[in-house]
């Protein structure tokens, strides 16, 4: 079975800060505007890795095959019919 690569939360949400960050600010001659506080930016990172995280797990488990069936007797005898 192929084991995914271990992502912390923090690397994901550095990766996203970074992109928030540069997509919220303009640079311009002698002046930096940002469209959004740094903290803010920094705060819906963590977030959203968080919740990323989360939603690959569940997507994982999901497809993870069943390991505890219960199957009676009369579920095969069904089947041979």
């Amino acid at each position: 079975m192929d084991k995914k690569p271990a992502v912390p939360v923090h690397d994901l949400a550095v990766r996203i800060y970074v992109e928030l960050v540069a997509r919220n600010t303009q640079v311009n001659e002698g002046a930096v505007k940002m469209g959004a506080s740094a903290a803010n930016l920094a705060s819906l990172s963590i977030k959203l890795a968080e919740a990323f995280m989360q939603a690959e797990d569940d997507a994982t488990a999901a497809r993870q095959p069943v390991k505890k069936a219960k199957l009676e007797d009369s579920d095969v005898a069904a089947w041979m019919k």
